[in-house]
């Protein structure tokens, strides 16, 4: 009888080995994906916004009303005259920007940041550098969701930490100026560069996330602020008006060498800001002569290469849990398969024969998230099962879905690099009778933390304490209610390849995580793996094979 207790949970042990391959294989890879892109949706893409320095939300409708016709703006009587008319003229005939129906092109008028995000779309190639981001007050419906996605994939514009986009807010001067100097790849030369002191009298009011990107486009010739040259100001915390962005815009076509500069005899020359006038008759293009005569524009080719870069995703234990976990918007699904032990003697059995131990299974995870780790706590919620063949020793054979167990994990990050979790294993089980009511409910506690080494590599380490399955054998055995530390430490080699080792409280297992992306939205991890390595194992035990593998999806 004490030697069946003690295969019993032996077997117990194994199985859920298997359970927790497979869970962990998934939630690595949505534990992977989220961290990921909430490091992108942070920053716009250099710097991080700052919030505080936009005015208060002046609210418009939510539609537009219909452009005109560019020929329209001919008869707009409140463009002529106006400081940015040649601006605007440009880009009218082109068919970026539009008036409105009453024969006004009002460009005194703020502009939204969906707003902003539709200009955006008709003037620059918004080709997708980031995973979207669903937006808590960017409906499907709204009419400018397609625009802000592509702004926000390609760069251009983000968001803010509460996961909203603000599209009804009034974008201010230094924002809609920044997320077209970083969308168009603007740098900055820091020999040349002038300092923002010596070019504006309101230096002082340029955030500090605004800078580099101000020094950049002034570079270039793409800042344009009415106050020049007798004002010297550019009021960085303004609102953004459509003349505002019609120039802004303007210059940095010309500066990207897709429209002709204006003539340096123009009246709007004087307010690009330390920039030299250009004269705008060596620079007519095919494509500017086309347009005069009607012919409209010819199909662009683009030779620029976009680099995309995986994000530095942390590397997951594959026996132990991670402080990172699935947040809202996320499932994810995966399987594991545990190699069977060869024939081995068990030292203390009553038995003169070798026994043949066959823990060889097959397992099931699938999960869920809840929340927003970020902003304030994340849910994940799985769900394991597992299958074997039983053996010769008198266990007994199980098929997927006799038993399994639901979990939870609460988890919350802080910052890109950083996150904790608690969770509870075997909160509601199913198919448990008799002495499996030994297999005892599991909580723990875990810190993972993310040492980035470069754009692609990383170390990886968590430690965290519990009991149940993190248990010495020894304890298992007596069904004692112990508690043991368990972690994992790995390091990503590659974009798509990692290593990690971890310690579950008994024993050592390596394994070799392989991630690939099948879209922006949909991950893959396969990991073959060596469980019980080393460690606190009974006598004669080999090391096992092990497999885990899932999909995650991100909506």
């Amino acid at each position: 009888m004490v030697f069946l207790a003690m295969n019993h949970h032996k077997h117990q042990i194994y199985y859920r080995n298997i359970c927790f391959l497979v869970t962990l294989a998934s939630t690595a890879i949505i534990s992977s994906s989220a961290f990921a892109t909430s490091r992108a949706e942070m920053v716009a893409p250099n710097h991080r916004i700052d919030r505080s320095i936009a005015p208060s939300s002046k609210l418009y409708p939510t539609q537009p009303q219909r452009p005109t016709a560019p020929q329209q703006l001919a008869q707009s009587s409140d463009v002529a005259g106006n400081w940015a008319e040649p601006f605007i003229k440009v880009l009218v005939e082109k068919g970026i920007i539009a008036g409105y129906p009453d024969g006004t092109f009002r460009p005194d008028q703020p502009v939204t940041r969906a707003e902003f995000a539709a200009l955006l779309t008709k003037a620059f190639s918004l080709e997708p550098t980031r995973a979207a981001r669903a937006f808590s007050d960017v409906s499907p419906q709204l009419w400018a969701a397609p625009a802000i996605e592509k702004a926000y994939r390609s760069g251009f514009l983000a968001g803010y930490p509460n996961n909203t986009f603000a599209p009804n807010q009034t974008i201010v001067r230094i924002e809609s100026l920044v997320a077209i100097a970083n969308g168009s790849k603007l740098q900055a030369n820091s020999a040349a560069a002038p300092k923002i002191d010596e070019l504006f009298t309101d230096a002082a009011q340029v955030p500090n996330y605004g800078r580099d990107a101000l020094i950049a486009a002034t570079q270039k010739c793409v800042t344009v602020s009415v106050s020049y040259p007798d004002g010297k100001t550019f009021n960085p915390t303004g609102a953004a008006t459509r003349a505002d962005v019609a120039a802004f815009i303007h210059q940095a076509l010309v500066a990207s060498g897709q429209i002709a500069a204006l003539a340096s005899d123009s009246p709007a020359q004087k307010y690009i800001v330390n920039c030299a006038a250009a004269p705008s008759v060596a620079n007519i293009t095919e494509q500017d002569v086309l347009n005069r005569v009607g012919v409209g524009n010819l199909p662009s080719v683009s030779t620029t290469t976009i680099v995309r870069k995986a994000p530095n995703r942390p590397v997951s234990g594959l026996t132990t849990p991670s402080g990172f976990g699935a947040n809202w918007g996320t499932i994810f699904i995966g399987s594991g398969y545990q190699d069977s032990l060869a024939p081995n003697p068990w030292l203390g059995s009553p038995l003169s024969t070798p026994l043949l131990i066959n823990t060889a299974g097959f397992g099931l995870g699938a999960g869920f998230g809840i929340g927003n780790s970020r902003d304030l706590v994340g849910l994940e919620t799985s769900y394991s099962t597992f299958s074997n063949g039983g053996g010769p020793d008198g266990s007994t054979p199980l098929g997927l879905f006799d038993r399994g167990a639901v979990n939870f994990k609460l988890h919350k990050q802080f910052g890109d690099n950083l996150a904790i979790a608690a969770g509870w294993e075997n909160a509601i089980k199913h198919g448990y009778a008799g002495n499996d009511q030994t297999v005892r409910n599991t909580f723990y506690g875990v810190v993972t933390g993310v040492l980035p080494v470069s754009d692609t590599n990383n170390f990886t380490a968590s430690v965290g304490i519990g009991n149940g399955r993190f248990r010495q054998i020894a304890d298992i055995v007596a069904d004692r209610d112990k508690t043991a530390f368990f972690g994992s430490l790995g390091f990503r080699i590659s974009d798509n390849i990692g290593i990690v080792t971890d310690y579950n409280g008994r024993n050592f297992s390596v394994g070799l995580p392989l991630n690939f992306r099948l879209s922006d939205n949909i991950g893959v991890q396969i990991t073959p793996a060596i469980l019980d390595v080393a460690g606190d194992k009974i006598s004669g035990e080999v090391s096992r094979f092990g497999l885990g593998g899932g999909v995650g999806i991100r909506f």
